[in-house]
């Protein structure tokens, strides 16, 4: 259909005279009437009832008028679809993360960013690790937060934090004050562990086989976050790092360091092969200060395959 057609008669209907239009459009008025004419043979139907001096739109007409309005208000807006896509602000920057990482880390990240860049749309999926290499394989995406070590084909290691496990304790308790605690200092507390298979579990199981100590286990949970609203509603005590904590559960808990040390580093991760986002890096520096706020800036930060 031809667009110049659909404007003319857009502009007879909406000035309700073939003048008024064909000031509109810098065209004389038999050019307007001629373009309204070879409309109305390409439709099929009677658009006007006509008179010396006058168009009167038929039934038709009328009916026909809000679908000439949509399908010229999608032509005009194709620059700015096109600016946009030159952008990347209508593709969203796709972030995947492990539940551990999620709310205390990558949320607060994806709002500084919303804020910042509020024309950017974002999709967020959380995955165990157990399911990423599924996933990689069915789903692209820009960026990934997981722990580390991660062996998935097809997917790079370009970011590595160092992180390290503290006991994580109900405000106000005792031991909340102390700058440090040991497997003696916590005998008689009740011990809110992970289940086995868990790397939180395993790093803590490993640090203390390697010290000769033990810790009793009280309660037994599959996820992190039923370990910290246990601990915050003060049943006993797990263990944690700052990235894992979400706004919610800061004024409930308090880290204190743990010796033995346990170290957990924290991985970002891009498909190999795969053009990011535009906005993929000013996804990482809202990372960076969320880190920073959380962990501080003494946690280095070590960069992998010369990214």
């Amino acid at each position: 259909m031809n667009l110049k057609n659909l404007r003319a008669f857009l502009h007879v209907m909406d000035e309700g005279a073939l003048v008024a239009a064909s000031e509109k459009m810098h065209l004389s008025q038999p050019a307007v009437s001629r373009l309204i004419h070879l409309l109305e043979e390409e439709v099929g139907t009677k658009l006007f009832y006509r008179d010396q001096k006058t168009l009167a739109p038929t039934p038709e007409a009328e009916l026909f008028y809000p679908e000439a309005q949509r399908v010229i208000a999608a032509v005009d807006d194709f620059p700015e679809l096109f600016r946009q896509l030159r952008t990347n602000s209508l593709v969203p920057l796709r972030i995947i993360s492990q539940m551990r990482s999620a709310n205390g880390l990558v949320i607060p990240a994806l709002v500084k960013f919303a804020h910042r860049f509020p024309e950017i749309r974002t999709t967020l999926d959380i995955h165990p690790r157990r399911e990423l290499g599924r996933r990689v394989q069915q789903d692209k995406f820009d960026l990934g937060v997981y722990v580390v070590p991660m062996q998935v084909v097809g997917v790079e290691l370009v970011e590595r934090r160092e992180t390290r496990l503290h006991v994580l304790l109900p405000k106000g308790h005792p031991l909340a004050e102390r700058p440090l605690l040991t497997p003696a200092d916590m005998e008689n507390e009740r011990y809110v562990a992970l289940r086995r298979g868990l790397m939180a579990r395993e790093a803590v199981d490993r640090a203390l086989a390697r010290s000769g100590d033990t810790l009793e286990i009280f309660h037994e949970v599959s996820s992190t976050n039923a370990a910290l609203r246990m601990v915050a509603g003060g049943i006993g005590f797990t263990f944690s790092d700052p990235t894992v904590l979400d706004p919610g559960f800061r004024e409930k808990v308090v880290l204190v360091p743990w010796e033995p040390e346990i170290r957990m580093d924290l991985g970002l991760y891009a498909p190999k092969n795969q053009s990011q986002h535009e906005a993929t890096s000013d996804f990482v520096a809202c990372l960076h200060e969320v880190w920073d706020e959380q962990v501080g800036r003494s946690g280095p930060k070590i960069l992998e395959n010369g990214r």
